[in-house]
């Protein structure tokens, strides 16, 4: 049984409460900035197992650990999908290995660390191309770990087998594979303690980001409570410590701290996790975690509680966005507006009436309460207990969009009975189309949107049958490959309908592992109750 992914995602990509030591900043006051709330985006294509999101000015790349296609490119902000490209093997065009600590966006080009070397690719609009390899320096221990570009021309990593009392970090420059200098220290053993390279190598697991602007370097510890603050040179400029705010002091535990850091000229951003490693392994469905904000200077500015399970994340600069990416949600991504900053908590009692309790309680579901869901294109009665995802806003509910000849909306439910706890649970969704031109080929559209289900080597079982009583469109049957951070292997069904009806292009979905018998009669009810209106974007 493989590692659990969601911890995979933390310790490729962090020192207990101690007493002050010398030179050593230590931060006593950790600010409550609220939390966070997301934007749910759905994807196309979606990655069978995200392990990584970085972004350039005007793309998105996801890094998807299924069956093929290790890169899937989106277009921003809208997140459309372009292409997707890239197979583990030895071939010319192959890559050795790659994992979420492989993966960095610099400029427009995408680095991808795989073996021992570092391979820039281009992304065009409708496809990428590998324009130069550069081997890296792996004499020690390698592969390196820890790579990461400070500039055009220097990169820093960890030293493989660094000893106690010895460097952790070399820079190196890229085009002369040639060493610049090593710095930082591992600490030397207590008296008494046995400690070998193979324990370095477990206990001081870090991520490291540079400023883009001068090449200052933040080291972030996986399971340490630490950060440390160098030069561009590899000066330490800042050591600092974190005090715990866990009643917890057992050394048993292995705790899991700060993971995933990205850097801008200035702030970094990063998650804190604040948990035993066993907790997180648990709690897997309702562990939240932290975004910490820090500036350059070592102050801890803000720390937002997350709405989502987010297990990675990368932070778009131009457009003030954080976009985070759970192991547990296939098909969608959670957009965060940092313009907008965080709700704290006290509004959200004010809003629940309970102030007292609202900052540890999630909102309460109502199994048997109805919605009618409207806007000014469509209404729609969902199930009984079934609503829309919490994050969504008023303004994403009346939202339209634009692809393909069509505008576009719609609708996404869940079921929100407390009992329905699973991997996938069950969630439905609603697309209306409503074409820009009186010239729309209906039939067109259809045919192509079910061949692209039939040229999807990732579906198994797929059918795919046409619409009985004169209806132009098809219903399509799959079962979908998941697996769980535990290591255990799902099958989520799914059925959608495709369809042309009083002028419009509707798309229907449902999708669930444990519950799609449960709800599939109410769910197609549901849709059937859509009512269209006469409304046009536009007019």
């Amino acid at each position: 049984m493989k590692i659990q992914c969601i911890l995979i995602l933390f310790i490729h990509t962090f020192f207990s409460c101690q007493p002050r030591e010398e030179g050593k900043k230590v931060i006593h006051r950790i600010p409550e900035s609220g939390t966070l709330q997301s934007r749910e985006v759905g994807l196309a294509n979606a990655a069978l197992m995200p392990y990584k999101i970085v972004v350039s000015a005007n793309k998105a790349v996801v890094l998807d650990q299924g069956k093929e296609n290790l890169f899937k490119v989106y277009n921003l902000p809208d997140f459309s999908f372009q292409y997707a490209f890239g197979d583990i093997g030895e071939g010319p065009d192959e890559f050795q290995f790659v994992n979420g600590n492989s993966l960095k966006m610099h400029g427009e080009h995408l680095m991808v660390l795989s073996g021992a070397e570092l391979i820039k690719i281009k992304l065009h609009a409708e496809q990428a191309t590998r324009e130069a390899q550069h081997p890296l320096i792996s004499d020690t221990g390698g592969p390196i770990n820890g790579l990461h570009l400070v500039n055009d021309s220097v990169y820093v990593a960890d030293i493989g087998d660094a000893k106690p009392g010895a460097p952790e970090h070399r820079l190196v420059h890229l085009g002369r594979n040639e060493e610049l200098v090593r710095f930082g220290e591992f600490p030397e053993p207590a008296a008494g303690e046995n400690r070998d390279q193979g324990t370095l190598a477990r206990d001081y697991m870090k991520r490291t980001v540079a400023n883009p602007k001068n090449g200052r370097l933040a080291v972030f510890y996986l399971y340490h409570n630490q950060i440390k603050l160098y030069s561009a040179d590899g000066e330490l400029l800042q050591e600092i410590a974190v005090e715990s705010t866990s009643n917890s002091a057992s050394d048993e535990e292995m705790w899991i701290y700060r993971t995933d850091p990205f850097a801008s000229s200035e702030r970094i951003y990063v998650l804190y996790i604040g948990m035993p490693k066993k907790e997180v392994e648990e709690n897997s469905q309702t562990f939240r975690p932290h975004l910490e904000v820090w500036d350059w200077e070592g102050n801890l500015l803000d720390r937002f509680r997350l709405d989502q399970p987010i297990t990675t994340f990368t932070y778009a600069e131009e457009l003030k966005k954080l976009y985070g990416i759970s192991f547990f949600k296939e098909d969608a991504l959670f957009e965060y507006d940092l313009n907008e900053g965080g709700i704290s908590d006290s509004e959200i009692a004010s809003s629940a009436g309970n102030e007292k309790n609202s900052k540890k309680q999630d909102p309460i579901p109502h199994p048997d309460k109805k919605i009618i869901s409207e806007n000014d294109y469509f209404q729609i009665e969902p199930p009984a207990g079934w609503n829309y995802p919490p994050s969504w806003t008023s303004e994403e509910k009346k939202s339209v969009g634009e692809r393909d000849g069509l505008y576009l909306t719609g609708a996404t439910f869940v079921g929100e009975n407390p009992k329905d706890t699973s991997v996938c649970g069950a969630s439905m969704q609603l697309t209306v189309g409503i074409p820009k031109e009186e010239t729309f080929d209906f039939d067109d559209y259809l045919s192509s949107s079910a061949e692209e289900y039939r040229s999807n080597d990732q579906l198994d079982e797929l059918s795919i049958e046409e619409l009985a009583n004169g209806t132009r469109g098809y219903t399509i049957t799959y079962k979908r490959r998941f697996v769980d951070p535990k290591g255990e292997v799902y099958l989520s069904k799914n059925e959608h309908t495709l369809f042309e009806k009083e002028g419009r292009i509707i798309v229907t979905r449902f999708t669930s592992c444990d519950f799609f018998e449960r709800y599939q009669e109410v769910v197609r009810k549901a849709f059937e109750s859509l009512t269209l209106k006469e409304a046009v974007p536009g007019s």
